[in-house]
């Protein structure tokens, strides 16, 4: 499975393509983010739901506070590093 900007697009009701490269960049980093978290490769957490689904929340995140405040990650997201840290070790 992968996040897509047109995933997160549906998401967040955007219909518009102007910031697909932008969204890209926030599921490429939102993916890195998670991965350093857990200690793991993508490879290794691919098949855990929780991943792919922190990693859709976390690029909505940034895409919907980029101009506000990215500084803090979201309860959701953060719980789910937990789970995936307890199912990788």
């Amino acid at each position: 499975m992968t996040i897509t900007p047109a995933d997160i697009k549906a998401s967040l009701r955007i219909d518009v393509s102007d910031d697909d490269a932008m969204i890209q960049q926030y599921i490429d980093s939102a993916a890195n983010y998670i991965q350093t978290a857990v200690s793991a490769t993508e490879e290794q957490l691919n098949d855990y739901n929780q991943y792919w689904f922190a990693v859709s929340l976390l690029t909505q995140f940034w895409y919907q506070n980029r101009a506000i405040d990215m500084k803090n990650t979201p309860y959701q997201v953060v719980s789910m590093i937990q789970q995936l840290r307890g199912l990788i070790s």
